[in-house]
């Protein structure tokens, strides 16, 4: 094995920190006291009808108590499969291999799953991806936690549920008795991840597992969680955590280990390698975080190698695809939109909710913005700001109390005397379309990606079957995806196809305007960055406007021209995008941005 600073052998079997991993997986100590973990050639494959499928391989790692190793890389880098073999949870098809697989001192490739069920949760604390499905949401809150204990032994129900409610207090829930009689959808993202932490640590393991912890949380409740967990560490456990977001990580890690294709590639100190990245893949997982500095330029590699004055996409891998705009099928339109009005503005926009006891609760309190044509405006803020109201809102999908909306010059919604009749709505729906956060929940199950596409153009009856086909495989084209995806069912695609099939669509009808709810937040930073270059493109191409809602900065500083900063309903601050991320205003911007994770200077 090689002792080069912080970069192991880029073929396989890699260990972290190479110079005193090695050591350490040999003696069994980190130089921090007793190793917890120590992995040596860790392979796991999967059989299948198509034969056997390799999906991590010779990976070496060592983790002592009080420190933290991020596994970062993209979905199906083998980054959840190895942390589930670390608790006996792969599956029945499934075979593991390795000359060492030591965990918490115990030979891992000797256990029963009788013995692992003794170790799971106890020594072991594993927090699942996604809060929002892995809490049982006909159960409280309470009931989860307490399930945990019970499986262990501690069978004093006074005892149990003091227990339940100190866990949820040492995760930073308040009012954890009210808290614990709880559903989980009765909680906030933020409260959901910290009722899982608290499950996962009720019984004091001493290795806690995070597999994406923060993902989709807001800036300022994903620097609540990073402070929890920051906590585990501080009390001597160790720590895995998961995640494809490298500025999350570098904050937290100790040691960061980057996996590809089931292999570690590059591994070592998290600041040397954040700050001097030997590998490629590894620059190139830096390079595609968005933020102000890289506005303007292409995020992805394929983006990067591609001239900027060529309008092009990439295809699902990554590759360059050269595109023109997809032949359209003559629509008639209404009416044209107006060439001096703003694509779409919002003027007083006010709305409420009958709340308990019969008090209204206002959501959104007197926003009004400008959205130009061929720009973007970015909306951002915490869960609960009001920025999913304004969508519907400007969506024509939600009526205002009051305030109104245009849309190209035209009545587009509005209350009282403004209000605007769904029929005469209709005729400009085509002009606004949305791409959700989440495609696949979108997507009719039944349906093809073809059928997808094809399907608005159906609802409209625009030309003929065959040349409805014919717009849908090159809108497929247009958006980096090839023909040979029509007849595939969208469940069987990648995230980042997905969101490529949802843009199509919301593409059939040439729109001018698109609404953009979370587009990229559950992606790989890869694949964001893809998708974010496709976005770009198109709005070069075809001259499209963007209401672009997230709660990542980076990413809203990164395409926008102008942001909103919404608060509890109202707007707090608006301007330029680089004025406003260079100079804020108010208190609470300087916090949200003040919460970012920020990446090392690069060496």
């Amino acid at each position: 094995m090689g002792s080069t600073a912080n970069t192991a052998k880029y073929d396989g079997g890699t260990s972290v920190t190479e110079a005193g991993a090695a050591s350490a997986a040999a003696t069994g100590s980190t130089g921090s006291g007793k190793s917890l973990l120590n992995i040596e050639r860790l392979s796991v494959s999967f059989s299948t009808p198509r034969g056997r499928v390799d999906v991590v391989r010779d990976v070496s790692l060592a983790l002592a108590p009080g420190k933290a190793l991020a596994l970062v890389g993209e979905s199906g880098s083998g980054k959840t499969v190895t942390a589930r073999t670390l608790v006996g949870l792969n599956a029945a098809n499934a075979r593991v291999t390795a000359d060492r697989l030591e965990v918490l001192g115990r030979d891992a490739l000797a256990l029963s799953e009788r013995q692992w069920r003794g170790v799971r949760g106890k020594e072991i604390g594993y927090v699942l991806q996604d809060a929002l499905v892995s809490l049982d949401p006909l159960r409280t809150v309470g009931q989860e936690i307490d399930e945990a204990l019970g499986a262990h032994g501690v069978r004093g129900k006074a005892e149990r549920l003091e227990r339940v409610h100190q866990a949820l207090r040492d995760a930073g829930i308040p009012d954890p008795e009210v808290r614990a009689r709880q559903r989980s959808g009765e909680l906030s993202g933020g409260l959901r991840q910290r009722a899982l932490i608290a499950q996962a640590t009720v019984l004091n393991p001493q290795l806690v597992i995070a597999d994406e912890p923060t993902t989709a949380l807001d800036a300022t409740v994903q620097a609540q969680i990073l402070e929890l967990l920051e906590g585990l560490k501080e009390q001597g456990r160790g720590l895995i955590f998961i995640s494809h977001d490298l500025a999350v990580v570098g904050r937290l890690a100790d040691e960061i280990a980057v996996m590809q294709g089931g292999r570690i590639v590059e591994s070592g100190r998290a600041s040397e390698v954040l700050a001097n990245p030997q590998h490629e893949y590894t620059q190139a997982l830096i390079d595609a975080i968005p933020s102000g500095a890289a506005k303007g330029t292409r995020l992805s590699a394929a983006g990067r190698a591609t001239s900027s004055s060529a309008a092009v996409t990439t295809t699902a891998n990554g590759t360059p695809a050269a595109t023109s705009a997809a032949a359209p099928i003559e629509r008639v339109r209404a009416t044209e939109f107006s060439a001096t009005a703003p694509a779409l503005e919002a003027r007083g926009l006010a709305k409420s909710y009958p709340g308990p006891g019969g008090i209204r609760r206002t959501v959104v309190h007197d926003v009004s913005f400008t959205l130009e044509r061929g720009k973007t405006l970015g909306i951002v803020g915490e869960s609960g700001s009001g920025k999913s109201t304004t969508a519907r809102i400007a969506l024509g999908l939600t009526q205002p109390d009051t305030g109104t909306v245009t849309l190209g010059g035209f009545a587009w919604a509005g209350a009282g005397s403004e209000t605007v009749s769904e029929d005469e709505r209709r005729r400009h729906r085509p002009d606004i379309q949305l791409v959700n956060q989440d495609p696949l929940s979108s997507f009719d199950p039944r349906f093809s990606v073809g059928k997808v596409v094809t399907d608005a153009l159906d609802a409209g009856a625009i030309g003929t079957p065959r040349d409805r086909t014919t717009r849908a495989l090159d809108l497929l084209a247009q958006v980096g995806l090839p023909a040979s995806l029509f007849d595939r069912r969208p469940l069987t695609l990648s995230g980042g196809q997905r969101q490529r099939v949802a843009i199509a669509r919301a593409l059939a009808l040439q729109p001018q305007v698109l609404l953009l709810d979370e587009p990229v937040s559950a992606l790989d930073v890869s694949i964001q960055a893809q998708v974010l270059d496709l976005l770009a493109d198109l709005q070069d191409q075809l001259g499209l406007s963007y209401l672009f809602i997230s709660h990542d900065l980076g990413v809203i500083h990164h395409v926008s021209d102008h942001v909103l900063v919404m608060k509890d309903g109202r707007v707090v601050e608006s301007g330029n995008a680089d004025e406003l991320f260079a100079n804020p205003q108010t208190d609470y911007t300087r916090q949200l941005l003040a919460a970012v994770p920020e990446l090392p200077a690069r060496a």
